[in-house]
């Protein structure tokens, strides 16, 4: 999955996903949604055909961080939900 950084702030980063499916910028900011320290997450996507998905998070400080630690979250609830079906 390609992904371009438009900002990298202290207190603010967007990114846009090459790809035009919403599943993972939703599931991040989502997840992102549950910190103490992020005043907005969200989606845009100007068209469902055409357009890019831009996840746009600000935050009180450290964006990047609170960007890379919802990320690592949801990797390793990933890991171990395929953990738990290859058991069955």
């Amino acid at each position: 999955m390609e992904i371009k950084v438009l900002k990298n702030e202290s207190g603010e980063v967007w990114l846009e996903f090459e790809s035009g499916d919403l599943t993972i910028p939703d599931l991040i900011a989502s997840r992102l949604l549950e910190r103490e320290n992020i005043e907005f997450a969200g989606v845009r996507k100007d068209h469902p055909e055409v357009g890019k998905p831009l996840l746009v998070v600000k935050a009180k400080r450290n964006a990047g961080g609170e960007l890379l630690k919802a990320i690592e979250e949801l990797e390793d609830e990933i890991k171990s939900m395929e953990s738990s079906l290859k058991k069955q």
